[in-house]
């Protein structure tokens, strides 16, 4: 994985401060209606484009949530310009977040009869 700079960093966190408040005031309730979270902001170097993950709350709905915000994302894009001070406003690409998919996936392997049989047996 790319380290960031701060910049970019702190850009993130201010666009995803800034987009949670925005749907926590519920100004796409009606487009949207299922509840996710905005779990990570990333920027591109020249911000012109932020990757942003979302999780849904029912984890079998956040690709039709992604999808969602991806139809309004000019939509989303607009109204954020008026809320951050930023030159320009990166366009925005919405992706679920399956990191929690990945961590579950890794503490069902390290509990799976093997692997524990295989640590017990460098215990030893």
């Amino acid at each position: 994985m790319k380290k960031i700079s701060k910049r970019q960093y702190q850009v993130g966190e201010v666009l995803k401060r800034t987009l949670s408040n925005m749907f926590r005031e519920g100004l796409f309730d009606e487009k949207i209606s299922d509840l996710f979270s905005i779990t990570e902001v990333s920027p591109s170097p020249g911000y012109q484009t932020a990757w942003v993950f979302v999780s849904a709350l029912d984890a079998s709905k956040t690709e039709s949530v992604v999808k969602k915000l991806n139809e309004i994302s000019g939509e989303i894009r607009f109204i954020l310009a008026k809320k951050i001070d930023m030159r320009s406003t990166p366009a925005l690409i919405f992706k679920s977040d399956n990191s929690l998919d990945y961590a579950k996936r890794i503490e069902e392997l390290l509990n799976s009869p093997d692997v524990k049989r295989d640590l017990e047996k460098t215990d030893n």
